[in-house]
Parts: structure tokens; C-alpha cells; sequence
């Protein structure tokens, strides 16, 4: 019934500390049963001798563990990525911005290549030479 070497045990893996640490936070979280039933289970694992059933319970809770960080990193990275995307549209909306060049200037088209061009506002009668297609043409801005 006892066993005579520390050999013939499993010992504490990552999964016996886990429970044992989950079971003592449950004690503080003053859930007495399952707190009690995981500390319990994470001794008993350590102190087992069948190694082949406590190494498929770690090789499963590994697995699990790897998904579950796997998930947490791909969790912040289309976080970041989505902070970037709305950093990217804040910047591109600026109103006031928007507001003063509306005030200061008057947005026409050339009238043979349709280009946007951007004139001063306030100046009278001007001649504007289009950027694209080098026409002239007058302008009451």
C-alpha cells in the first residue's frame, strides 16, 4: 500500500500546482467545497503511481492551456490592429480642420478635365490654371 520511493511517484507538474494554486484562491474566495475538492485532487495527483493516466491529463490540460493562448494573442493583435485602424480614421477626419479650408478656400473643377482644384477665397476675378491639364480658364472667387 505505501510506496517506498520517490520514484515510483508522479510528482508536482504544472497541472498539480495550477489546481493547487486555483484551490487556494477559491479558499480566499471562501468557496470552501471546490476549493477543498481541487487541493485535494492536486495533492493526490502528485502522489500517484499512475504515471500514464496523470500524463494524459497534463498532455489535455496543455493542449487547452495552448489554446486558450493562443486565443488571448490573437485576441491582442486584431485589438491593436483595430486601435490602429480607428487612430487611422481619427486622423483622417479632422472637422475643423475642414471647417477652416471651407472658410479660406472655394473648391471648383476644371472645366475640361474635371480635376478638383482648390482657389483662394476673397481674391475677385482670377485666372485659374488647372494642375492637370495646364487650361485656363476665370474664376469669380
Amino acid at each position: 500500500m505505501f510506496v517506498k520511493s520517490s520514484k515510483e511517484l508522479y510528482g508536482w507538474d504544472r497541472f498539480s500546482k495550477v489546481t493547487l494554486l486555483l484551490g487556494i484562491f477559491l479558499i480566499v474566495a471562501r468557496s470552501w467545497i471546490l476549493a477543498s475538492t481541487l487541493i485535494i485532487y492536486s495533492i493526490w495527483r502528485s502522489r500517484s503511481t499512475n504515471m500514464s493516466g496523470r500524463n494524459n491529463e497534463k498532455f489535455v490540460y496543455e493542449n487547452i492551456e495552448r489554446n486558450f493562448h493562443y486565443k488571448i494573442k490573437n485576441f491582442r493583435q486584431s485589438f491593436k490592429q483595430n486601435i490602429k485602424n480607428f487612430k487611422i480614421k481619427i486622423k483622417k477626419y479632422k472637422p475643423l480642420e475642414q471647417l477652416k479650408e471651407k472658410r479660406n478656400y472655394m473648391i471648383t473643377y476644371c472645366p475640361k478635365c474635371r480635376q478638383k482644384l482648390r482657389v483662394p477665397k476673397r481674391k475677385g476675378k482670377i485666372i485659374v490654371t488647372c494642375s492637370k491639364c495646364s487650361s485656363e480658364f476665370r474664376l469669380r472667387t
